[in-house]
C-alpha cells in the first residue's frame, strides 16, 4: 500500500473533505472576485464567475488525484485552487482585450505549458534543496501578512484592527493548536473545521455574520463552457499569461517538496512531471469553462500536517465538493459568510507549516559550503524586498514590471542564478 491510500471512513471522509474545502475557498474565490472588481463587471457575472471558478476547481483537483493517464496526474492527494501569479496580467489583458481574450489566453498558454513540461527533467535541475528550500520558506512570509490582515478583519475593512477582530482571530488560532495538541483520534482530524465553525458562531453572535449572500445567491446555476462567447486569440496577450503561468509551475514544484517534508516521501521527477502536465491540462479546460489557471495549494498540504491524513480519498472527496458548490451557489454562499477574522486565524496555523517545511529543507544543508549562506540569505533579502516594496519596479516597462514585482519569481530567480554563478554546473548535481 502507498502512503496515499490509506483506507478512511466514510464519515471522516465527508468531514476532512470539508475542512480542505474551507482552507481553500478564501483564496480560490479571491482571485475571480479581484478580477471582477478590477474590470468593473456586474454582480450577475461576478456570481457566475465564482460559481465557474469553483467548479474547474473541483476538475483541477480529480485529475491531479484520479490522473488522464499513466502520464497526466500525479496521483497525490494535492488540492488545486486559483493562482494568484497571473492575476495581474489577468487584469490587463480583460480591461484591454475582454474576456472573450483573457480566456482564450488562459487556453492556449495552459496547451503551452504542457508542451513546456515534455522538457521539465531539465527544467528541475535547476531547482536543488537550497533553491527550493528558499523558495518554500519566502511561501510562508509572503503569505503571512495576508492571514494576519484577514485576522486584523480584511484590508478595506471598516472593523479593520478592532478588539473584537483581533480577539476572534487570535481565539479561534490558539483554539486550533490546542485541539491539535491535546484532540484525539477524529477531534484532532477536525481541528480546522472545529476553529471555523465555532469562531464563525462566536462571531454570530458578536454581531459579524452576514447572511444575505446566501439569501440572494441562486438555488441551481449550471457552469457552461464559453459562456461569455467563442474565445479570441491575440499574440502578446498569450505570451504574458504564459510567462506568469510558468512563475506558477515553479510554485507548484515547490509544492512536492512541502508534501515530502510532511509525508516523509520522495517525490522523483517523473511524478512532479505528471503532476505539471495535470495542472496545464487542467488550465486549458479551465479557460473554456470561463475560469482562471490554477495551482496547487500549499495550505492544503499544511492541513495534511495538521489533520495527519494524508489519504487521496479525502482529496478526492474535497473535490466533488468544490464541484457541486459550483452548480450549487446557495450553497457556497455559505462559506463566504465566514468571518474574515475566523478565516485569518485559521490561515495563519496553515502558512506557519509552509514557512517550517521551508526550514526543514533547508536545515539539511552544510550552509558553510557551496556558497549555501550566501545563496538563501541573498535571495529571501531580494525576495522579500520585491514583495513589500514592488513599487520600484513601476519606472519598468509594464510586463517586466509585473514579473518584477512578483516576490517568488525574484526568489527562485535569484537562488537559480547565485547557485549557477558560484557553484557552476555542480550546483545542478547536488
Amino acid at each position: 500500500m502507498d502512503t496515499f491510500s490509506e483506507k478512511i471512513s466514510p464519515g471522516k471522509n465527508l468531514l476532512v473533505g470539508f475542512q480542505h474545502v474551507l482552507a481553500m475557498c478564501p483564496g480560490t474565490i479571491a482571485v475571480p472576485l479581484i478580477l471582477s472588481g478590477a474590470m468593473g463587471l456586474d454582480a450577475r457575472t461576478t456570481a457566475f464567475l465564482v460559481s465557474a471558478n469553483l467548479f474547474t476547481s473541483g476538475i483541477a483537483i480529480l485529475i491531479q488525484v484520479f490522473g488522464l493517464s499513466k502520464y497526466i496526474g500525479s496521483r497525490y492527494p494535492i488540492i488545486l485552487g486559483s493562482s494568484f501569479a497571473p492575476l495581474a496580467p489577468m487584469i490587463m489583458i480583460g480591461n484591454t482585450y475582454g474576456l472573450p481574450t483573457l480566456f482564450g489566453a488562459i487556453m492556449v498558454s495552459g496547451v503551452l505549458i504542457f508542451i513546456l513540461s515534455f522538457f521539465l527533467d531539465k527544467i528541475l535541475m535547476l531547482f536543488p534543496p537550497v533553491v527550493v528550500g528558499t523558495f518554500v520558506t519566502l511561501i510562508g512570509v509572503s503569505l503571512a501578512p495576508t492571514a494576519i490582515q484577514d485576522l486584523a478583519g480584511g484590508t478595506g475593512s471598516s472593523t479593520y484592527g478592532s478588539v473584537q477582530n483581533l480577539l476572534l482571530g487570535f481565539g479561534v488560532l490558539i483554539f486550533i493548536i490546542l485541539v491539535e495538541k491535546f484532540g484525539k483520534g477524529i477531534w484532532r482530524a477536525m481541528s480546522l473545521l472545529l476553529g471555523i465553525i465555532g469562531g464563525t458562531l462566536v462571531g454570530a453572535f458578536m454581531g459579524m455574520v452576514d447572511i444575505t449572500p446566501i439569501q440572494e445567491a441562486s438555488a441551481f446555476r449550471l457552469v457552461t463552457p464559453f459562456y461569455f462567447g467563442a474565445p479570441q486569440f491575440e499574440a502578446g496577450s498569450i505570451l504574458i499569461m504564459t510567462i506568469f503561468c510558468i512563475i506558477n509551475m515553479i510554485q507548484c514544484i515547490g509544492v512536492f517538496s512541502v508534501l515530502d517534508e510532511i509525508a516523509g516521501t520522495h517525490t522523483d521527477n517523473a511524478t512532479k512531471i505528471k503532476g505539471i502536465k495535470a495542472q496545464a491540462v487542467s488550465q486549458a479546460i479551465t479557460g473554456a469553462f470561463n475560469s482562471v489557471p490554477s495551482t496547487m495549494f500549499n495550505e492544503n498540504v499544511s492541513l495534511i500536517d495538521l489533520t495527519k491524513i494524508k489519504s487521496r480519498s479525502v482529496i478526492a472527496t474535497a473535490g466533488v465538493m468544490m464541484l457541486l458548490l459550483g452548480i450549487f451557489p446557495k450553497v457556497s454562499a455559505v462559506i463566504t459568510v465566514v468571518p474574515k477574522a475566523v478565516l485569518g486565524g485559521a490561515t495563519l496555523a496553515l502558512f506557519g507549516v509552509i514557512t517550517s517545511s521551508g526550514i526543514s529543507i533547508l536545515s539539511k544543508l552544510n550552509f558553510f559550503e557551496n556558497n549555501n549562506f550566501t545563496i538563501v540569505g541573498t535571495s529571501i533579502a531580494i525576495g522579500v524586498g520585491a514583495t513589500f516594496a514592488s513599487d520600484i519596479f513601476a519606472g519598468l516597462p509594464s510586463t517586466l514590471s509585473m514579473i518584477c514585482s512578483n516576490g517568488l519569481f525574484m526568489v527562485s530567480a535569484s537562488a537559480i542564478l547565485l547557485n549557477l554563478l558560484l557553484n557552476g554546473s555542480k550546483g545542478l548535481k547536488r
